[in-house]
């Protein structure tokens, strides 16, 4: 189950990437192509500093900053491929802890051993266990309230650890007290495809083995994505940095498609 377009456009706001696991790859490419353009047309180095502030999106944040600064190119290379390592690890693990709470849900698991397998993950839990219970427990009493819902029903990777790890909870607490079908409701409130086509497998009845093999493949498709996003958008940012033509530019995405 692929991302549907409202995802991809939902990925891009006002011409800035602002989730590149959601983003394709040609928007990302535009995004760059763009900033190509616009650096051409503006021969100043406030630019680069004021884009900066405005682009949520951290690995793309990161590249305008090392762009804008007086590191050579190696250094930058070097600085991106840190930066790179860092949150493609931390996607990783999200993503990990999603598959928990979703085999979790779909086995009809104690919400309290699900929470035990997700802090397993972590050399030092990074949350404690009575509070996020406790705060789980007062957001589904509050769930008619239309900002508890936005909160705590928010499922995305881009989240902080901590509210991620609540929110989940939310979720396992909800099933293992009503109807799976009833929980179609919060669709609109998951950000995250990964989840979403975990729920929506859960919720057509499918087999534990099978969701679980279908994560799996799933999560490395999303992974191998990712890097590919990443590593483009670092050829292209070093040859913006290296002062290349636009039409060089260009040919750099087009090794990365098919």
């Amino acid at each position: 189950m692929l991302p549907d377009q409202s995802r991809k456009v939902s990925a891009v706001h006002d011409g800035r990437v602002t989730d590149l696991v959601h983003a394709p790859l040609e928007a990302v490419a535009a995004y760059w192509l763009s900033l190509k353009k616009t650096l051409n047309e503006r021969r100043n180095g406030r630019f680069l500093a004021e884009e900066a502030k405005h682009v949520a999106e951290p690995f793309i944040r990161h590249l305008l900053q090392l762009l804008n600064s007086g590191l050579s190119p190696d250094d930058c290379a070097r600085l991106a491929g840190v930066k790179q390592r860092n949150l493609l690890r931390d996607l990783h693990r999200k993503l990990d802890l999603l598959a928990i709470c979703l085999l979790g849900i779909g086995g009809n698991e104690n919400p309290q051993k699900v929470l035990i397998r997700i802090i397993s993950k972590f050399p030092i839990s990074p949350i404690f266990e009575k509070e996020v219970f406790d705060i789980a427990q007062q957001a589904l009493q509050n769930m008619d309230n239309p900002k508890t819902r936005e909160k705590f029903l928010l499922i995305d990777q881009s989240m902080k650890i901590e509210a991620l790890i609540i929110n989940m909870m939310v979720y396992s607490m909800f099933a293992r007290r009503n109807d799976l079908k009833k929980m179609e409701i919060f669709s609109e409130y998951i950000r995250s495809y990964y989840f979403s086509e975990g729920m929506a497998l859960i919720r057509d009845g499918f087999e534990q083995d099978f969701i679980k093999h279908r994560l799996i493949l799933l999560r490395k498709e999303i992974l191998a994505d990712m890097e590919n996003k990443m590593e483009m958008s670092v050829e292209m940012f070093l040859g913006i940095r290296k002062g290349m033509a636009y039409e060089d530019l260009f040919k750099i995405y087009n090794s990365f498609t098919l």
